[in-house]
């Protein structure tokens, strides 16, 4: 039974913070497998300045280098439209019966959390890890985990305003991930 962890984001762009989270609960949960989950079009997400998926899964695989761990899970690029998070793990529990898997969410998804797709059936399929989000911990309800990590509040939102600003991005991002930025004149980059 292999124990899985599933992070999933729109990624629009990856930026410094979602490294800080991912190599936490890396290192504290000690997965046999992590995996980036880029989403097609999240439900509760407002979907300006969004970036085709190839670009994003480019950034994720730079960091993935940087960080020394990781792989992507394409199961909601693949299937388009909204991407609904039970439809991915039912997915993926009826490909892999056997194993555990963990999804880490931030504060504001965990808010949210009631008006997720199928929720009740969700939280018995998986463990959410919730992860503290302009808070200095985050409680949560019994069946599920949290992990305190270093408060870093930067946000793919506030990268790409940084960008059309003309404001640096320098340390937001990894340096590979503003170059790929920069040559590709993503948000307004010039």
């Amino acid at each position: 039974m292999a124990k899985i962890v599933l992070y999933g984001g729109q990624f629009n762009p990856i930026h410094t913070a979602h490294m800080v989270v991912a190599s936490e609960i890396y290192h504290q949960l000690q997965p046999d497998a992590f995996y980036f989950l880029p989403s097609y079009m999240a439900p509760l997400k407002e979907h300006d300045d969004f970036l085709d998926s190839s670009y994003r899964m480019k950034m994720i695989e730079l960091v993935i280098e940087d960080l020394g761990f990781g792989n992507i899970c394409t199961a909601e690029l693949e299937r388009k439209g909204q991407s609904y998070t039970y439809d991915t793990l039912a997915e993926l529990k009826q490909s892999q019966p056997n194993d555990e898997f963990y999804f880490v969410i931030g504060t504001d998804q965990y808010e949210q959390l009631d008006q997720w797709y199928n929720i009740e059936k969700l939280k018995k399929m998986i463990t959410f890890v919730i992860v503290n989000r302009d808070k200095a911990y985050q409680e949560v309800e019994n069946g599920m985990i949290s992990i305190k990590i270093p408060r870093i509040d930067i946000s793919s939102s506030m990268v790409r305003n940084r960008i059309k600003n003309k404001q640096t991005i320098q340390v937001l991002v990894p340096k590979k991930v503003e170059k790929y930025i920069q040559e590709e004149g993503f948000y307004g980059y010039k």
